[in-house]
């Protein structure tokens, strides 16, 4: 999707786990060139986790069905008619790729999947896998990470792996 606004756009993404192994599920992205958790722009006529929905399904052919969002935290659990969101494990500004002067807000999510069915065509990506922590470190080692993807993956596998 094009960028909804010149300066800033919300993003979502999710960390998935692996549904039986120590794992972590990650796309090598066509324009960044790096390998990252899957997630794209917030649209208009979407929330975060409509958003997070469709994400998944184009770039990794999980659907809802296939994984659970682990949340963080407890939240209150409220009767009116607002639509409770799942928390996110972190939330974060940063630059897209080359253009220093667009920032993405990311919504990132933390999800388990219940199986290891992937899509052959990732939608916005050349390549996706399942990695342990040693198979992640190499790949920052290598220059295909960022380091904030890095940190995030090692919290991730002392945390809940």
């Amino acid at each position: 999707m094009p960028h909804i606004h010149e300066l800033y756009d919300f993003t979502t993404s999710a960390f998935v786990i692996h549904p039986s192994e120590k794992k972590l599920l990650l796309l090598f992205h066509k324009k960044l060139q790096k390998w990252l958790q899957p997630g794209g722009h917030v649209e208009l006529n979407e929330n975060p986790l409509q958003a997070l929905h469709h994400e998944l399904e184009e770039e990794t052919g999980l659907t809802p069905n296939d994984y659970v969002i682990i949340e963080p935290s407890e939240s209150p659990d409220i009767s009116g008619g607002n639509i409770k969101l799942p928390l996110p494990f972190y939330f974060n500004e940063h630059p897209m790729g080359n253009m220093p002067s667009h920032k993405h807000i990311d919504i990132c999510y933390l999800a388990k999947s219940n199986t290891v069915k992937l899509t052959d065509n990732p939608d916005g990506a050349t390549a996706i896998s399942w990695f342990d922590e040693k198979e992640i470190t190499q790949l920052y080692e290598k220059g295909e990470m960022f380091k904030d993807t890095l940190e995030i993956c090692q919290w991730i596998f002392e945390k809940h792996l």
